[in-house]
């Protein structure tokens, strides 16, 4: 008997499978690394017990614990403008306008096809820090991208198919001693919480109609609202190209 654990690019749960293996022993640990796009698939398909996934993910029969946030970055080539910032220098998302971003396409090799054209000067691409860091060339450089929201990796499990073995790994990825392995009460009301129900997205859904309608009629949604000015960054004696 194993226990499979799946997990995206970028995730590295080496030190949760060594604290499993000092724990149970007598239950080896499969590795599943898998695509983004198989996330959900994985465990609909049964071919993992739990799954490290990078948000989103289909929360239908579903639940997933928040882990830990990733730092977005932009990938250029060497030579790009940005190249030539310091380390400690940011790229405002607001920069990036006017700027081809390329997309990274589904599959194992998705990731390094797409930054071998960031070398080649085609583009740039914008991902988790930890992505840039898999995918690092000598070619390209990666730069911490202020503005841009940051991504979420979650642990995920299908409802149907917790077994204690899922509640024991929880416990791992928690930190929780052997002899407190299992989730609390506590813990079990905080995922409970964090889906809503049908009535709750009904009561949402009925307080978004009722205040479109009391909004008075030819006022545009966010008229005069005044927009945020773009900022580029600074650093004394850089060199751009």
């Amino acid at each position: 008997m194993a226990f499979r654990v799946a997990f995206v690019p970028g995730v590295t749960p080496t030190k949760w499978f060594r604290v499993w293996a000092e724990r149970r022993a007598d239950v080896a640990l499969e590795p599943v690394p898998i695509d983004h796009a198989d996330q959900r698939r994985v465990l609909d398909d049964d071919l993992a017990d739990v799954v490290f996934a990078r948000l989103p993910i289909d929360r239908d029969g579903v639940s997933a614990i928040p882990l830990y946030a990733e730092v977005p970055v932009v990938v250029v080539s060497n030579d790009h403008e940005f190249a030539a910032l310091g380390d400690d220098e940011t790229v405002d998302v607001a920069d990036l306008e006017g700027q081809r971003l390329l997309e990274i396409a589904p599959g194992p090799t998705g990731g390094a096809d797409a930054f071998e054209l960031v070398a080649a000067g085609v583009g740039l691409v914008q991902v988790p820090k930890s992505l840039a860091r898999l995918h690092g060339r000598k070619d390209v450089t990666a730069r911490e991208l202020t503005g841009a929201p940051e991504t979420q990796i979650v642990l995920a499990w299908r409802d149907d198919r917790r077994s204690e073995l899922v509640d024991e790994f929880i416990g791992v990825v928690r930190g929780r001693t052997a002899n407190s392995s299992r989730m609390t009460a506590e813990e079990v009301e905080e995922l409970r919480r964090q889906k809503p129900t049908a009535k709750a997205k009904a009561k949402a859904a009925e307080a978004r109609a009722a205040a479109a309608k009391a909004q008075p009629k030819g006022k545009a949604k966010g008229k005069g609202t005044p927009q945020p000015g773009r900022t580029r960054p600074r650093s004394s004696g850089r060199g751009r190209r």
